[in-house]
């Protein structure tokens, strides 16, 4: 398929391999971050090809790229190699035509080490770099590097790298600063700095930053990434994902590219096949708020993510306002959680239009949706100091919600046993009953139809009042469950078991690549 403006070629470049194992991994790198791309939402507007031995075979494979990224050595004095694109005048002769005609630059790490005279000349489509040599040509540092211990903050919130991007990002990994500047350069965006770094002016905790070129093109420069492990980290990946989108000239989605850690053996399948796995299904959580704790979703939160990272196929993005429901392009997820309700929340007065449009759409277009214990409470005339959020659809959406001003109520938080409705749902299959330590709800208001799954007997009515169920919603399929008031339910393998399950059941209909899940 021929490139156009609309689908990106991505050239990955890995230098030759110059440390021991875990660190400066420039392979894995390449071929993690390959199978990344391939397996986003926008696959099909990239080509992604990369070369290891800090070249590609023909320099035709680089002459029409929209973007380049360097994850090689840099000369530091007598030791290590130059970055491959300086080792000759026939290859900065190509960088300079890539680069006048626009295409994208980032460099990783200690793909930002340079000597002198090479450094200055490359200055224009870095905006920094490592300078390891004095004027006199000696290996005598201007730039500095510390070990373990540091934090990655984020620098510039606004910025489309930093969508979806973790404030900060705790490192145990070697950093490059005090890195070689233009100074005061009105086409830097700093990204990332280190603030606990004894550094003199802002510029010197600086390790990475974004250049909005002269030439038309964007730059992406970072000296972290010492350590193969940061690639486990969702944020660390997901800087890394916006970085390429936006230096290619593509839009960031409003919460960051997606994505999942891929192990060796994953990589290798999806880049090599036949057997690769499913691409993820991306679920976006949404916690909160600030004003309503003692459901403790601080706390829940966590074990939420924790139990669904379990099952590698799932993406977890969280947020804890609802303000993205309205920003976002939802069709990037197949999944929204909701661990969220609007209680005493007089100043957001729940959703805005373009979030309950957003929502719907959602629901239209395939989405699932997992409602979590007093979400379920959300968005209703009946919400102490919230009554104003009121939205009727909600109650469509959610078939059985929390009426303040009807009979729904709860026994006293505590023990009680948990019997499974039907065995043979897709949820519930080869899963028996359980207990549990949870509030546990009953007269739930609604009339939508509903699929119940499991039940437990209340000390307060004497009945068996249904705990979760399933139903649909415009084409979207919807679980939910009274469970989840704190962590004690979430510790419950069953009910962990369950959830996995649900946000899979859930997101079955709009996988594209979907996962091999049964359906009711």
């Amino acid at each position: 398929m021929p490139i156009t403006a609309s689908r990106k070629k991505i050239v990955l470049i890995a230098g030759n391999l110059s440390h021991g194992q875990g660190a400066h991994e420039y392979i894995k790198t390449v071929r993690l971050l390959k199978a990344l791309l391939e397996q986003s939402r926008c696959a099909d507007r990239l080509e992604v090809a990369y070369a290891t031995g800090g070249w590609p075979e023909s320099d035709d494979a680089i002459r029409d790229a929209d973007l380049l990224l360097f994850v090689t050595d840099g000369r530091d004095g007598h030791l290590y190699e130059d970055v491959p694109f300086v080792k000759s005048e026939r290859r900065m002769r190509l960088m300079e035509a890539c680069m006048a005609r626009g295409c994208g630059l980032i460099l990783l790490h200690f793909s930002t080490f340079f000597a002198r005279a090479e450094g200055r000349r490359v200055l224009e489509w870095t905006g920094g770099y490592f300078e390891w040599q004095d004027e006199k040509g000696e290996r005598n540092w201007y730039s500095k590097i510390t070990g373990n211990g540091s934090k990655l903050a984020l620098a510039d919130r606004t910025h489309p790298i930093a969508r979806g991007v973790a404030g900060t990002i705790e490192l145990e990994d070697e950093i490059y600063w005090n890195m070689r500047f233009l100074p005061g350069d009105p086409r830097r965006t700093p990204i990332w700095t280190v603030p606990e770094l004894q550094a003199e002016g802002e510029e010197a905790s600086l390790v990475g930053w974004a250049l909005e070129r002269s030439d038309g093109g964007r730059s992406f420069v970072t000296s972290a990434g010492h350590r193969y492990t940061l690639w486990m980290d969702d944020s660390f990946r997901k800087a890394h994902l916006n970085a390429i989108f936006w230096a290619a000239g593509l839009d960031v989605p409003e919460g960051g590219v997606q994505s999942r850690y891929y192990t060796d053996v994953e990589v290798e399948s999806l880049l090599n096949g036949p057997a690769a796995p499913a691409r993820p299904l991306y679920t976006l959580l949404l916690s909160g708020n600030e004003r309503h704790k003692w459901h403790n979703w601080e706390r829940t939160e966590p074990l939420i993510k924790e139990i669904l990272h379990e099952d590698v196929s799932v993406a977890v993005t969280s947020i804890f306002d609802p303000a993205p429901l309205a920003e976002w392009d939802l069709s990037a997820f197949d999944v929204i959680l909701l661990n969220y309700c609007n209680w005493h929340d007089a100043v957001g007065l729940g959703l805005d239009e373009r979030a309950k449009q957003n929502l719907m759409r959602f629901m239209e277009q395939g989405g699932g949706l997992v409602v979590l214990h007093f979400a379920n409470g959300a968005f209703h005339y009946s919400l102490p100091e919230a009554g104003a959020s009121d939205w009727p659809e909600y109650r469509r959406i959610v078939p059985r919600v929390w009426d303040h001003h009807g009979s729904s109520a709860h026994d006293n938080y505590g023990s009680f046993a948990v019997s499974i409705s039907d065995p043979d749902h897709a949820i519930t299959r080869g899963i028996g009953g359980f207990e549990v330590k949870d509030e546990l709800y009953y007269n739930q208001a609604g009339d939508v139809p509903v699929h119940v799954l499991y039940t437990a007997r209340s000390k307060n009515t004497g009945l068996d009042e249904p705990l979760a169920w399933t139903s649909e919603y415009r084409g979207g399929r919807v679980f939910q469950t009274l469970l989840g008031h704190d962590g004690e339910s979430y510790r419950v393998p069953e009910v962990r078991e369950m959830l996995r399950r649900a946000v899979r059941w859930a997101g079955y209909r709009i996988r594209r690549r979907g996962l091999q899940a049964s359906a009711r």
